[in-house]
């Protein structure tokens, strides 16, 4: 567990899922997709009394829902092809804020309308996930090194479950060395060098609140997102 301030950051084991760890929002949890949860992991995701899961992956990706909370399909890439499999992380987190910014408002959106626990996730958790939940936690003021220790916890936990995955699927690509190892780095890797870079593209764009109000976050959303950041701070404060 990391804890930095009012924000905890824990990981959370959930068999059948990997990545999957609360964020620095109180009541909203991360994680890669939840289509393979065993019995065990379905009663353990139970347990967490989540309301609504945010599932932010192309229809082509879905899998079975094997759980009870409610889903709201929030696709972000919407590319005919499906989401990127070569590129650089740079390229991609680029593409996703400048074409968008709808789409990921939206998933904030529903994060700030949900009284109760949210389960944000794509395919792997890393970068769809981790774009939403970076401005999120940038709208609430988190502190840019706890947003960014939030991103980068999800290289030891996706690595392991896709590296064979992604050999194979690159496999079919002529690649250099330098584009597979850029692939590679797509597909397992989250460093603190990628998220700093998508900040200062937030940043050219006027900041995470003035991107999420241009793309359609109410004042009452904000009002309502940041509502419960300062309802969790007061609990922690009285305990």
């Amino acid at each position: 567990m990391l804890k930095r301030g009012h924000s905890i950051m824990a990981i959370v084991t959930l068999e059948g899922a990997y990545n999957v760890r609360t964020s620095g929002l109180p009541g909203v949890f991360r994680g890669a997709a939840l289509d393979e949860l065993t019995p065990a992991g379905t009663a353990t995701f139970a347990g967490l009394d989540i309301s609504v899961v945010i599932d932010l992956r192309e229809v082509a990706e879905r899998g079975p829902v094997r759980h009870r909370a409610a889903v709201v399909h929030n696709p972000i890439y919407r590319l005919p092809d499906g989401p990127p499999v070569t590129g650089t992380l740079e390229a991609v987190y680029q593409q996703m804020l400048q074409t968008r910014g709808p789409e990921l408002t939206a998933a904030v959106a529903v994060i700030a309308e949900t009284t109760g626990a949210v389960f944000v996730h794509c395919s792997a958790g890393k970068d769809r996930t981790g774009l939403v939940v970076a401005l999120a936690l940038l709208a609430v003021g988190t502190p840019r090194p706890e947003v960014i220790a939030d991103y980068v916890l999800s290289a030891e936990q996706v690595a392991p479950h896709r590296h064979d995955h992604a050999r194979t699927v690159l496999g079919s690509f002529q690649l250099t060395g330098a584009q597979l190892a850029d692939a590679m780095r797509l597909h397992l890797d989250s460093p603190e060098d990628a998220l700093m870079f998508a900040l200062a593209q937030i940043d050219e764009l006027g900041g995470s609140v003035a991107y999420l109000r241009r793309h359609g976050l109410t004042s009452a959303q904000l009002h309502q997102l940041r509502t419960r950041l300062a309802d969790a701070r007061v609990r922690t404060d009285d305990e």
